[in-house]
């Protein structure tokens, strides 16, 4: 399965950069996240709590952070399991600060998943990732918002 989009935040690139690679406003922007611990450098465990449509389950996982070009790219690498299926998958997140004050992120990737969702929900997964996508980049403008003000408070 391969995902793409592109999303506007409403800042620099540096402090888009410096909010998708901190570990508190991912926890926070990753739909259905339980627990993001860290696991070694730009490493974490996660547990999320996800379903596409009526199919609904726990999964444990990784998320790594790697080939970083600081401020216009890195790769994120995730890799899950659960009672109904896994997911392993990458995707390549690229900022442009286009105009001053906003940066473009656009996201490359691709994904493998098994199991139950893979079976029943095969029609629906790329439906499933954008939304999932879009719902991270919400928590993501929230965050992003939220370092914005208070910069603009010091």
């Amino acid at each position: 399965m391969k995902i793409s989009g592109s999303y506007k935040l409403p800042a620099n690139a540096e402090t888009v950069w410096a909010t998708l690679l901190d570990p508190d406003a991912l926890s926070a922007s990753i739909p259905g996240a339980r627990s993001f611990t860290a696991d070694g450098e730009d490493a974490y465990e996660v547990e999320l709590n996800i379903g596409v449509a009526a199919i609904r389950g726990d999964y444990t996982g990784r998320v790594e952070v790697v080939d970083q070009e600081p401020v216009t790219s890195f790769r994120l690498v995730v890799e899950g399991k659960g009672g109904k299926g896994s997911l392993k998958g990458s995707a390549l997140f690229t900022l442009a600060e286009n105009k001053p004050g906003e940066t473009e992120v656009t996201i490359e990737g691709e994904g493998d998943v098994t199991g139950l969702f893979s079976r029943v929900g095969q029609r629906l997964l790329g439906g499933v990732a954008k939304l999932l996508m879009k719902q991270f980049f919400g928590g993501m403008r929230k965050q992003v918002q939220a370092r914005v003000k208070a910069a603009a408070a010091d």
